[in-house]
């Protein structure tokens, strides 16, 4: 089976406000699915982890309910990133570097970090190579 996975370009560890840890990922290509998850306003997903065939790599694929997915894949480089969601953890994907969401904030003195569009996972964990899909919910912002 081929799939089109992209690669997060930044990744950063935070708290959201109510203590919860949480990583972000920047995935510059999924503007427009992120766009049609968050109009649409579905919040049902499956997500299910698979290794590359050559067993050098992970993915991460999530469906909704209309059939919108998006596959991120974890390279070698990435793999400290798997390694944080060997415990569950939020999750927020986002379409804007993190690098330019830092700035703005810097710029506005704001000790936290304005999103807009975003995809937001809850309790989303590495289970690699199971058979069976993880139901959940999505936050969709």
């Amino acid at each position: 089976m081929f799939t089109q996975a992209y690669t997060p370009e930044q990744s950063a560890f935070g708290k959201l406000e109510n203590g919860r840890d949480v990583l972000i990922l920047y995935v510059k290509e999924f503007n427009e699915q992120v766009r049609a998850i968050n109009q649409s306003g579905l919040s049902k997903y499956t997500y299910h982890w698979f290794s590359t065939e050559h067993k050098d790599a992970y993915v991460l694929q999530v469906t909704w309910e209309n059939e919108i997915h998006i596959s991120i894949r974890f390279n070698p480089q990435h793999f400290g990133l798997i390694h944080q969601l060997l415990e569950p953890k939020d999750v927020i994907l986002t379409t804007t570097p993190l690098s330019q969401l830092m700035e703005k904030a810097q710029a506005n003195n704001f000790s936290f970090i304005e999103f807009n569009d975003v995809l937001t996972f809850c309790n989303l964990s590495f289970v690699p190579d199971t058979d069976s899909e993880t139901d959940s919910d999505t936050d969709s912002n």
